[in-house]
C-alpha cells in the first residue's frame, strides 16, 4: 500500500566538460538541440561526446535529450496552467500531438490526465518524490505510477 518513487533527477557526471553543457541544455530546451551542437558546445567531436554522454548517463544523447524534455514537461503540466501547445513550445517537442505522443510513451498516461493528478491550490492526494517534482504514483488509482523511463 505504500506509494512508490520514481527519481527524475539526472545523474550526476564527474565529467567536467559534460556538466556545463547538460545544464546549458537543460536551460535551452525550447531550442532544437542536436548532438553536433551540443558537442561544439563542450569543444568535442560528435562521437566523443556521443561515448562520453553515454558513459556517464547510460543513455544516448537523444534519449538523455528527450528524457529532460519530458521532465521539463511534467514541471509544467505539475505547476502550470499553460496549455499543451505551450507546453511542447517550451520543452522543444514542438507540437502538442508530438508531446502526447511521447509523454504517453514514456509516462504511460497523456498529459492531460497526468496534469488533472496534480490540481493547483489544494491537497492533491499526490505524493511527491524525493526532490519534489513529477514522479507518483496516485493514491486510489491501483499501481498506476507517473515517472519518465529511462
Amino acid at each position: 500500500g505504500q506509494a512508490q518513487f520514481i527519481d527524475l533527477s539526472v545523474p550526476g557526471t564527474d565529467d567536467e566538460g559534460l556538466g556545463p553543457v547538460l545544464d546549458w541544455a537543460r536551460a535551452n530546451l525550447e531550442r532544437p538541440l542536436t548532438v553536433e551542437d551540443l558537442a561544439a558546445r563542450a569543444a568535442m567531436s560528435p562521437r566523443t561526446f556521443y561515448r562520453r554522454l553515454q558513459a556517464a548517463t547510460g543513455t544516448t544523447p537523444l534519449q538523455w535529450l528527450l528524457n529532460q524534455r519530458l521532465a521539463r514537461a511534467q514541471e509544467l503540466l505539475e505547476s502550470t496552467d499553460l496549455p499543451i501547445e505551450r507546453i511542447g513550445e517550451l520543452t522543444g517537442l514542438g507540437t502538442a500531438n508530438n508531446l502526447r505522443h511521447h509523454f504517453l510513451k514514456q509516462v504511460g498516461v497523456s498529459p492531460n490526465t497526468y496534469r488533472k493528478a496534480f490540481p493547483r491550490g489544494g491537497a492533491s492526494g499526490v505524493q511527491t518524490g524525493r526532490r519534489g517534482t513529477a514522479a507518483t504514483q496516485v493514491q486510489g488509482r491501483g499501481a498506476r505510477q507517473f515517472g519518465s523511463a529511462t
